[in-house]
């Protein structure tokens, strides 16, 4: 702990200025401390205009060895007085449902630099044994909720006293396999040798070389085979002597791995494995399912669950819709209570909330942004005093734009156009033959659509309603049913007499587009009757109408 008091050098360098700080904010990361001050918004640009001297101030007194001190202004408003608050003309409107919107574009998304709000323990994880000495895989569609995960287990990791890195696969994505694997050692020895502070001990001694050894191949660009095995070997070695239990525990967290090309995704894992073996350290990878290859058996590399790895699926959603919706209003909950609004039904009506978690997917990123796109649809309405169903439907038709652009970005340009064709067919068949969801008969699993329905699912087109679901008429036949997503069947140019199904407080309802008097609940058993009613889909049937359309 410095001795030294930076906030009183800080101040006392800003009233040369005659600038006054609100307070100051303090943040260590790897070799660097932060210190935010609050000015007030009048004295930003100048305070601004001082960084640099203050920083070279700090930097000459500092006692915190491998540490840079490094200024940041921020602006603090200051509340007119005297100015009486506009009540709002409705529910919708004013200064606390606009902080709302603001909350939920800002924090839906969550990374290393932007936790959540607050982390709400979703069911389908468990921190518990994503804290495990083990390394671990967590899969789940965009949006699900893997980077929380990821970034409350590091939390609590760091509160016990282990050491944390990360990495983001998106910044390795144009790196050959030996180029990222350098980055990521990296970050891990970065990370190591900033806990260790100023011990002098040989075997943070040879920490430090191998991160000067690291820095160098860098530099040199690109490395041999040979010499990736020796630096691997190299830093094996090295980390043994300080990663042991008892002594020095590691987690490594990589996300959005899937990212990473997935030919040399294998290659990568296996020289991070490599470099980790018979240490306390410890691989969190958070990816989707579809698109990672974690092991290649033709040659042995990579990590193989459940051998070298335990797998952590996050992608159960829509099957349970009771506990998803309770799961994702307490989320929800959270943003309301910060913005001074009670509760989520003091601004939609229950039957909104449940087409919310319909229209999600029950993927909280989903099911947030879409919250913040309902408010401005219902604002659009002359009077409204809270979210309907159909401003839902609205916001679910702008997100389908941005979950087509995922598409580009998921795959490459070839399959994201035949997906795009897939999608369009698979909506068609369903939806001309008078549903808005299907079944698909689980003999047909291996065929090529299959593959290709997973990944629609994984973009979140089309949700899985029930794993298995049995013939009545014919013993051992099984399918999965699905059901389109509200994107798709939303439209109001829709035709009459659509069988749809709704959600209402974790309720699967059916009824008829365009029919009054049609809804009715599907408690129990009554909703896998009406599932048996779903069309089957002929996978073989839509692959065929696929192909002519690429090749035509």
């Amino acid at each position: 702990m410095s001795s030294i008091n930076y906030e009183s050098l800080i101040s006392s360098a800003l009233e040369e200025a005659n600038i006054s700080i609100v307070r100051v904010d303090e943040r260590s990361f790897p070799g660097e401390i932060w210190f935010v001050v609050w000015v007030n918004e009048d004295a930003l640009v100048a305070a601004q205009s001082l960084a640099g001297t203050i920083e070279k101030a700090l930097n000459d007194v500092s006692d915190v060895s491998n540490q840079s001190l490094v200024v940041t202004f921020r602006p603090h408003r200051v509340q007119e007085s005297g100015v009486s608050e506009v009540k709002p003309k409705s529910p919708l409107s004013g200064p606390k449902v606009d902080q709302l919107i603001q909350l939920l574009e800002a924090r839906s998304r969550t990374s290393d630099a932007l936790p959540s709000l607050k982390y709400m323990e979703d069911p389908r994880a468990s921190l518990a044994a994503i804290g495990a000495s083990r390394h671990h895989l967590v899969y789940g569609r965009r949006g699900v909720g893997k980077t929380a995960l990821l970034l409350e287990a590091k939390r609590m990791a760091e509160r016990d006293g282990h050491v944390t890195a990360w990495a983001n696969a998106h910044t390795l994505r144009r790196l050959d396999v030996a180029s990222a694997f350098l980055v990521i050692a990296e970050i891990s020895l970065n990370s190591l040798i900033h806990h260790a502070g100023s011990s002098q001990g040989d075997s943070y001694v040879r920490l430090k070389e191998n991160q000067l050894r690291l820095t160098r191949l860098r530099a040199e660009g690109p490395i041999s085979e040979g010499a990736l095995g020796e630096m691997i070997a190299e830093l094996n070695r090295s980390l043994r002597a300080v990663l042991r239990e008892g002594l020095v525990r590691f987690y490594l967290y990589i996300d959005d791995f899937y990212l990473f090309p997935g030919a040399k995704q294998p290659n990568l894992l296996d020289a991070v494995a490599g470099m980790l073996r018979d240490c306390d350290g410890w691989i969190k990878l958070a990816s989707i399912e579809r698109l990672t290859r974690p092991f290649e058996p033709s040659s042995m590399m990579g990590i193989e669950v459940p051998h070298d790895a335990s797998k952590i699926d996050l992608d159960v959603t829509l099957e349970y819709p009771e506990s998803t919706q309770k799961f994702l209003e307490s989320v929800l909950s959270n943003y309301t209570t910060i913005a001074g609004i009670a509760k989520p039904t003091s601004i939609a009506q229950n039957a909104a909330l449940g087409r919310l978690v319909l229209a999600s997917g029950g993927v909280p990123r989903d099911y947030l942004n879409l919250f913040a796109s309902s408010i401005v649809a219902a604002r659009s309405r002359t009077k409204a005093r809270e979210i309907g169903r159909e401003d839902v439907a609205n916001a679910a038709n702008r997100a389908a734009t941005s979950k087509r652009r995922d598409l580009g970005q998921d795959v490459s340009s070839d399959s994201a156009n035949s997906l795009q064709v897939a999608l369009d067919t698979l909506s068609n068949e369903v939806r001309g033959a008078g549903f808005t969801y299907f079944r698909v008969d689980v003999s047909q699993k291996s065929h090529q659509f299959y593959d290709m329905l997973g990944q629609l699912v994984d973009l979140r087109f089309a949700h899985l309603i029930q794993a298995s679901l049995s013939d009545q008429h014919r013993p051992g036949v099984k399918y999965e049913a699905y059901i389109l997503d509200l994107s798709q069947y939303a439209d109001v140019r829709l035709k009459r007499n659509l069988a749809i199904l709704d959600l209402k407080d974790g309720v699967w309802m059916f009824r008829r587009s365009g029919t009054a008097g049609t809804q009715k609940p599907l408690p129990g058993t009554l909703f896998r009757d009406e599932l048996r009613q779903a069309p089957v889909v002929d996978l073989e049937k839509l692959t065929k109408i696929v192909d002519d359309r690429m090749n035509g």
